[in-house]
């Protein structure tokens, strides 16, 4: 949406759909050894909080932040020493997701929806996810 080229990861399963959404590289999390790619990335973003500092920091470009959105102290103290190591804290800003909403509704970011449920179900399908349950895309709860 803002002109970067994007990369990521995801299961097997998933491949032909991140490749639809834009994706242009993208490596199966089960099988790929992201060490070895022998790519590297101006932004590395962990948006599942699990890849090792060691690994994010060694997939970047001169220049290139990592991204964690699994704050801890002792990250945050690595921080200090090691600028390119960005633990993330944040809260959602009305204005942000009024952006998203926009570029969505504009199909400028397109989400793939994988269920919709109305608000009365919410419940159910939460405690599914929190169970394991996988969707192939994102869960939409509805008020009206």
């Amino acid at each position: 949406m803002l002109g970067a080229t994007v990369s990521g990861s995801c299961s097997e399963q998933s491949l032909q759909r991140a490749e639809a959404m834009g994706m242009e590289s993208i490596y199966d999390y089960g099988s790929a050894d992201l060490s070895g790619i022998g790519v590297r990335f101006d932004v590395v973003y962990d948006t599942a909080g699990t890849m090792p500092v060691t690994l994010g920091i060694g997939l970047l470009r001169k220049g290139g932040v990592f991204l964690d959105i699994d704050p801890t102290p002792a990250k945050f103290l690595r921080a200090l020493f090691n600028r390119r190591l960005k633990p993330i804290i944040c809260t959602a800003r009305a204005e942000i997701l009024d952006g998203l909403a926009q570029a969505a509704g504009s199909k400028k970011l397109r989400l793939p929806i994988a269920e919709s449920v109305h608000l009365t179900e919410a419940i159910p399908l939460l405690t599914a996810l929190e169970r394991g349950r996988k969707l192939p895309g994102k869960a939409v709860v509805a008020i009206d």
